[in-house]
């Protein structure tokens, strides 16, 4: 997840994780349950790539002659 494409692909996949946790939670909790979670661990995986770009990009700027 190097590029803001894979980012978004990440996070238009968790969205639709989540809506279809909402559509299958009153038929089946269990895999309801495991949407939930693979969202949340592509949410986790999605704002580490965030902040450890955002890091790159201040290491960048505070380097003289970059």
């Amino acid at each position: 997840m190097n590029d803001s494409i894979d980012v978004h692909r990440n996070l238009d996949h968790c969205m639709q994780n989540i809506k279809g946790a909402g559509e299958v939670m009153v038929d089946d909790m269990h895999e309801a349950a495991m949407r939930l979670g693979a969202a949340a661990m592509m949410l986790a995986s999605a704002s580490h790539a965030m902040l450890r770009r955002a890091d790159q990009v201040t290491q960048e700027r505070a380097q003289p002659g970059a």
